[in-house]
């Protein structure tokens, strides 16, 4: 299984830019047959489950990641090793790995099991949600709303970003609002703070 060393991806990586002199291309003739073409019009980016790994997640200041007890919200809040246990299974997060058809990166999934729900992340709209439900075992045209690039950061071996999907200009983010640090969906990585930069560290389902 692929980890994200395998992913060496710069940090606020965007989709590549192809700004080419038309001119300067030597065009070749190539004699594409009708089956050819009618693969490369069908075939679809899809993604199947693979591997998935218990994770702690912190922001750059260490607070620790955990969602709200409505299921609905994650905050960042300073905790101890063992109040981050006592807290469990709502700091223990569910990242799902995915094996794509067409490569572009690391393909996740962040999920978290409560004690009576499972809730996986979703950025419908460009709104940061937990919603009801596990990971899609497979995704292939629907729910990629909960689709995330996991990416390395030069430098950082213990901190990676997540980059929506759907909407490659955004990312997980942790942001203060009246005295609470949530997480959010911001456009754009490049901040004083690394707003979204994350530790994320293995860890041991406590749950049943």
């Amino acid at each position: 299984m692929a980890t994200s060393a395998d992913h060496p991806l710069a940090a606020c990586a965007t989709e590549m830019d192809f700004d080419l002199d038309l001119n300067s291309i030597n065009i070749v003739d190539l004699d594409f047959r009708e089956d050819t073409l009618y693969f490369i019009e069908t075939v679809k980016q899809e993604f199947s489950k693979l591997d998935k790994r218990c994770v702690i997640l912190r922001n750059t200041k260490n607070r620790v990641l955990v969602i709200l007890k409505d299921g609905k919200m994650a905050v960042f809040e300073e905790m101890r090793d063992s109040e981050i246990k006592d807290n469990a299974p709502r700091t223990q997060f569910i990242i799902q790995h995915y094996k794509e058809t067409m490569p572009k990166g690391l393909a996740v999934a962040i999920s978290v099991r409560t004690e009576k729900k499972i809730y996986t992340l979703s950025c419908k709209n460009k709104k940061l949600h937990f919603k009801e439900g596990t990971a899609p075992d497979k995704i292939d045209g629907k729910e990629q709303d909960v689709l995330f690039y996991q990416e390395g950061i030069p430098g950082h071996n213990d901190k990676m970003q997540f980059k929506s999907f759907l909407y490659p200009e955004y990312y997980l983010a942790c942001k203060e609002n009246k005295g609470r640090f949530k997480l959010i969906l911001k456009k754009g990585c490049q901040d004083e703070e690394g707003s979204t930069r994350f530790l994320v560290q293995n860890c041991t389902k406590t749950d049943s």
